[in-house]
Order: C-alpha cells, then sequence, then structure tokens
C-alpha cells in the first residue's frame, strides 16, 4: 500500500473514533439526566435512583411519630400522596420537632406508590434544606421521569402559606437551566399550599428549620382520610 493510501485510512480510523467518542459524550450525557435508561451507562451513574443524601429512612419513625401526635391516618398510609384528595379534621395544637430521618420516613411511607418516591430531606440551618427524589410525572400528563435534586429555603410565608425558594436543582447530574428551576419552584409551592389550604383552621404560628431539624408550632388537623 501507497504512502497516501496509508495516510488515508489513518485519516479514516480517526474520523471513526472520533464519531465514537462523540456517541459515547452524547450518550453519556444523557444517562446522566437520568430521563432515559440506558442499560449499564445509568447505573454506573447512578442516575437509575434519586441521590443518596446520607438520611436514615426507618418505617418505625413514621409509627412513633403518629402516635406520639395523636395524628389518626384513616386511609391506607399508602394512600397520602401530595396529588391525593385528602379530607381533614378540624385542627389541634400541635407542637413538633423533626429530625431529617424522621421527617425523610413520613415522606416515603406516605408518597413511595406516588408520583414522587425515594424522598430524602436533609434539614439544615436558617430555613435551608436539601431534598432528592424519583420524580414520575407520566401518569400526570408529563412526559418527565428520573432523579432531581434540589436545595434552598422552605419558611413560614403567612399563617397558612409556605414560601419556597431553590438555590440550586438537577435532574441527574445535570443542571435545570434557571427558567425551567423557576417554573419547578413556582409548580411545588403551589403544590404544597394548594395541600395547606384544604385544612380548615390550620393556623402556622412557628415554622422552622435550624440545627438539622424542622420545629412546627400551630394548629394541624388530627385526623385525615383520602376521599
Amino acid at each position: 500500500m501507497s504512502y497516501s493510501g496509508n495516510a488515508v485510512k489513518s485519516k479514516r480510523n480517526q474520523i471513526y473514533i472520533g464519531v465514537l467518542i462523540v456517541l459515547f459524550l452524547a450518550l453519556t450525557a444523557v444517562a446522566a439526566s437520568g430521563l432515559v435508561h440506558i442499560p449499564l451507562l445509568t447505573q454506573l451513574l447512578g442516575t437509575d435512583e434519586a441521590k443518596d443524601l446520607g438520611v436514615e429512612v426507618d418505617p418505625m419513625l413514621f409509627d412513633q411519630m403518629i402516635e406520639e401526635n395523636g395524628i389518626d391516618l384513616k386511609s391506607p398510609v399508602s394512600a397520602y400522596q401530595l396529588t391525593s384528595d385528602i379530607q381533614y379534621s378540624d385542627p389541634a395544637p400541635l407542637d413538633i420537632t423533626l429530625s431529617s430521618s424522621q421527617l425523610s420516613s413520613y415522606l416515603q411511607a406516605t408518597n413511595n406508590e406516588g408520583a414522587i418516591k425515594q424522598i430524602q430531606i436533609k434539614l439544615g440551618d436558617n430555613n435551608e434544606a436539601e431534598m432528592s427524589a424519583y420524580v414520575d410525572l407520566q401518569d400526570h400528563g408529563y412526559d418527565f421521569k428520573g432523579p432531581v435534586y434540589a436545595s434552598g429555603r422552605f419558611e413560614k410565608d403567612s399563617d397558612a402559606t409556605t414560601r419556597l425558594a431553590i438555590y440550586k436543582a438537577k435532574v441527574g447530574m445535570l443542571p435545570i437551566p434557571g427558567s425551567a428551576e423557576d417554573k419547578g419552584e413556582e409548580a411545588f409551592e403551589d403544590l404544597i399550599n394548594s395541600n395547606l389550604a384544604k385544612m380548615p383552621g390550620l393556623n402556622i404560628k412557628t415554622l422552622k428549620i435550624e440545627d438539622g431539624q424542622m420545629h412546627f408550632e400551630g394548629d394541624f388537623p388530627q385526623t385525615m382520610e383520602v376521599v
């Protein structure tokens, strides 16, 4: 083979290798989002499940919290999800302090069969917290399925509403663009407050996150039933 023939072959090999590298990077970016499952690569990147924040989750913590605070759940625990239609009783005074483990155990016990699964909340200071979850909105008309992470601020807005500010958000390993992050912040805040609006006589006197704990004091329903 002539020198020119070797040069052409070498050039083709370089192009072929370049295409493979671009294809690999493209697949890695897709797998990193967690929105598309690519065998082995998705598992390797850890985007087939929610990010582990190191918060211990134990169903016993949920049962203990419910019992100690006299909360009566009339329906099966798995029926209580953020998107469920829940009927609440009139409120009673409640003063409760929850750790990250207690809050995460509650949210997993009541949501793991719904659109938001594997929820972990890591509470910090100054009303700041981190959250991770695996979100599947396909049954709700949205083409979205994947692990989500967010950090931000959660605090009292009024006697019956809360305010949410997201500082950072990711889908899988990829940052969410600012405009989408703002829409997600607004939608999640509306979802929380729409649930709070269903509670007759709700009164939030105190809602603080400090020293890795959430403290609520006020009037809160004692009985809940999914309708």
